[in-house]
């Protein structure tokens, strides 16, 4: 028993440090700072509850499950998701996720639902308890480390650069905090779970504990027990309103619209369960009803951020009753009317669109999981091009529905529906049978020695209720966090086992060692340790190595982004001999990521344009051949994907120094760009500019045409069709273009200096 007991705590604290330390983790030695640690960091504790949950029942020989009311949405979730990357665009990225996101990958969604069963069965309600109260701490440290960059101390400054300010950060950090998380509304997501948590401590939630049956009281006594005065405010309760108080703040400073309206919409659906469920106690709504007091407190100190509510804030309200005249303020902030920032609402209806259209391509099991980057510019809207974002790459729909329509198509999207639909009946059933007992009901259920035991057994636990309405509130708020943007790591973890956390505060307690096959409440009959033989411990030792490969391989992985990170540092640095070692580096350490290829791919090709020049023939002849032969497989592995396409093009570009037939083949790769992303003015505008240099003008001059008919305030596309309008002596449509630039698009030494020496 001793060993189980071990493999038990394993266990439990694996689950203790997921919660604590993924939303903590990050480190600057990668090439995705947040997302990328934080998923190797899953991973890898999942492998290690894994193996303890398997070696526990190779030792009892007892499969330990239970069996719950999810478990069929999420088998058929998962199951959506491996049809979905089996018909993929790009079955690498679908299985390991977009790089650089990594999360909601297909290994990442069989990793989040075992750690639900892993959860569900092998965890007691007290477990379940201390996992939210872990990840209170960690949002203390999260919320205080926004304090910190707020007010300009960023404490990740001072680990990167040794100096305690923002200036490590291009983002506004003061601004918009982020802390570990890596995006303002990531942090917000992160931090509505954590309130709503928080606040559903401030009840009583516990029952009285049940008396021995053959101990008899009298009616009059028990109601003069219950009806005992007691503070609706104790030590603990003050202390899990004060840190709801500190992540409300924490969340204020991240201005994040959707996390602000996620929390007010899941705190309504709370306080009216609340409510609903106390019409004859009102005073136990004291505590939720004094963290509102404090939510509209610092919302009037700090302000919401909604353009609506801001005239409410206290130094507005201040500032309008001042006898100061208005024209004594500090004049507002001229916006320059040269950069126009497409507002993020106008974003988002042109980037949804465009899913909706990638949807309907596929609409069974979509493009593939986590193709959304590939399968968008296909079918992306020309008004992007209007954007002021229009050159940015989007590898999510910001939308966490319409992302999963498109890359998972009607199958998944309605497995993704189906879980959260039965988890919310769920809840509302529990919730009718906590409204249908009184306290009048409890009390005689305590003092009943009538009633017989196995009829008790069966009785719904009458606890917790209270903290499992503020976790249906904070899963709420996923809901709608994920409806204006997208799942990260910590926010995916909550989806999958908020639920499991609900469902084992339920349980009565039991043996460590467990088999349920079908409990309502848990119930469930003692299982004894077996003697393990030598073949146990033979599929143990094996079990142990298998996950100690599978560890030593995340390990290597992990290695091979630092390499590649360092690689893209050198290269922006024109050190393209450095990162040429870095990328072969990472592609001896992991040989199958494309993007390691692409990115070793350009290096070599320079450095054999470089060697060309240096005239050592046989050195350019080499690298030459690597980047060949690395971008053939870059493009082989991820057909879809235009970024390797369009490295491609400039590695062939690159090599024409060496042999000018190469013009044709880097032709030929950014025509293959160009059908991957048809309404793509960059791609288009690139493909003219080589059309150009290959001698072709007049396709040159349609293919820029085409770019300025999809982005008409593309001051290159136009500043170049001039100057091929003049190189085919068509110098009236050259001046028009160079006039174009001026009128509707902004001062232009290059084209006014064009219309004087062309009048």
């Amino acid at each position: 028993m001793a060993l189980v007991g071990l493999i038990n705590t394993i266990i439990e604290w694996g689950f203790y440090a997921l919660f604590f330390l993924v939303p903590l983790i990050f480190t600057s030695a990668t090439s995705e700072l947040f997302e990328y640690n934080k998923m190797m960091l899953t991973y890898g504790l999942t492998i290690i509850i894994a193996l303890a949950w398997v070696t526990k029942m190779v030792l009892t020989k007892k499969i330990i499950y239970r069996r719950t009311f999810l478990e069929i949405p999420l088998l058929l979730y998962l199951a959506s998701h491996i049809l979905s990357t089996l018909f993929s665009i790009d079955i690498h990225t679908s299985i390991w996720g977009y790089y650089s996101r990594f999360h909601e990958g297909l290994l990442a969604t069989a990793s989040y639902l075992l750690l639900y069963f892993a959860a569900v069965s092998n965890l007691q309600k007290r477990q379940a308890i201390n996992i939210l109260k872990i990840s209170f701490a960690s949002g203390v440290i999260v919320s205080l480390w926004g304090f910190a960059e707020h007010f300009g101390a960023s404490p990740s400054c001072l680990l990167f650069t040794g100096k305690f300010d923002d200036t490590c950060w291009i983002q506004d950090v003061k601004n918009r905090v982020f802390a570990t998380l890596g995006q303002p509304n990531w942090m917000a997501a992160y931090l509505d779970i954590l309130i709503l948590a928080a606040l559903g401590f401030l009840g009583k939630n516990e029952s009285q504990p049940v008396q021995n049956e053959n101990v008899k009281y009298k009616k009059e006594d028990v109601r003069k027990k219950t009806d005992q005065k007691v503070p609706f405010l104790n030590f603990s309760k003050i202390t899990y309103l004060s840190l709801a108080i500190i992540y409300f703040i924490a969340l204020l400073f991240t201005k994040s619209r959707s996390g602000v309206g996620g929390l007010i919409v899941g705190l309504a659906f709370f306080g009216g369960l609340l409510i609903i469920n106390n019409l004859r106690n009102l005073r136990s709504l004291q505590p939720f009803l004094l963290f509102s007091f404090f939510f509209l407190l610092f919302s009037l100190i700090f302000g919401l951020p909604f353009s609506q509510t801001e005239k409410f804030t206290l130094g507005n309200l201040f500032s309008r009753n001042s006898s100061a005249p208005a024209t004594a303020t500090a004049p507002a902030t001229v916006s320059n009317p040269e950069i126009e920032i497409s507002e993020s609402g106008d974003i988002r209806k042109v980037v949804w669109e465009g899913a909706i259209k990638v949807w309907e391509r596929y609409p069974v099991f979509g493009s593939g999981v986590e193709t959304f980057a590939y399968a968008y510019y296909k079918d992306r809207p020309a008004a992007h091009n209007l954007l002021s974002e229009w050159d940015f790459l989007y590898n999510k729909a910001h939308n966490e529905y319409l992302n999963l329509l498109a890359t998972t198509g009607s199958v998944g999207m309605l497995t993704y529906l189906a879980v959260i639909l039965v988890f919310a009946i769920w809840t509302m059933r529990i919730f009718t049978n906590y409204l249908r007992i009184n306290t009048y009901v409890q009390t005689r259920n305590h003092t009943s020695s009538l009633r017989p035991q196995s009829e008790a057994s069966h009785q719904p636990p009458v606890t917790n209720y209270y903290l499992i309405f503020a976790l249906f509130g904070a899963y709420i708020t996923i809901l709608i966090t994920n409806f204006f943007g997208f799942s990260v790591v910590i926010i995916g973890i909550f989806f999958f086992l908020i639920p499991a956390v609900c469902y084992l505060i339920l349980l009565e307690p039991v043996p460590a060692i467990s088999m349920v096959p079908n409990p309502r409440f848990g119930k469930s009959p003692p299982v004894k340790q077996a003697i393990p033989g030598l073949f146990s411990w033979s599929l143990i030792a094996g079990l142990t190595l298998l996950a100690g490969y599978m560890e030593i391989n995340l390990l290597t992985m992990w290695q091979a982004d630092t390499d590649y990170a360092l690689a893209q540092n050198y290269a922006k640095a024109g050190q393209y001999v450095e990162s040429y070692r870095r990328d072969q580096e990472s592609i001896s350490l992991n040989p199958g990521e494309p993007l390691y290829r692409d990115d070793f791919s350009y290096s070599a090709a320079v450095l054999a344009s470089a060697a060309q020049k240096e005239n050592q023939a046989t050195l350019s002849a080499q690298l030459a051949d690597q980047a060949i032969q690395n971008s053939n497989i870059a493009v082989t592995t991820s057909p879809n994907n235009v970024n390797f396409w369009k490295t491609r093009t400039k590695v062939f570009y690159q090599l024409t120094s060496l042999d000018p037939k190469m013009a044709g083949q880097a032709l030929e790769a950014i025509t293959h760009a160009v059908s991957l992303a048809p309404t793509d003015a960059k791609v288009h505008y690139n493909y003219a500019l080589l059309l150009d240099a290959v001698g072709q003008n007049d396709a040159a001059i349609t293919a820029l045409e085409e770019t300025v008919a999809m982005k008409e305030n593309y001051r290159d596309a136009r500043y170049q069709l001039g100057l091929l309008y003049q190189k085919a002596g068509k110098i009236n449509l050259a001046r028009q273009q160079m006039e174009y630039i001026l009128q509707h698009i902004g001062p232009d030494n290059d084209a006014q200096k064009f219309l004087e020496e062309n009048k």
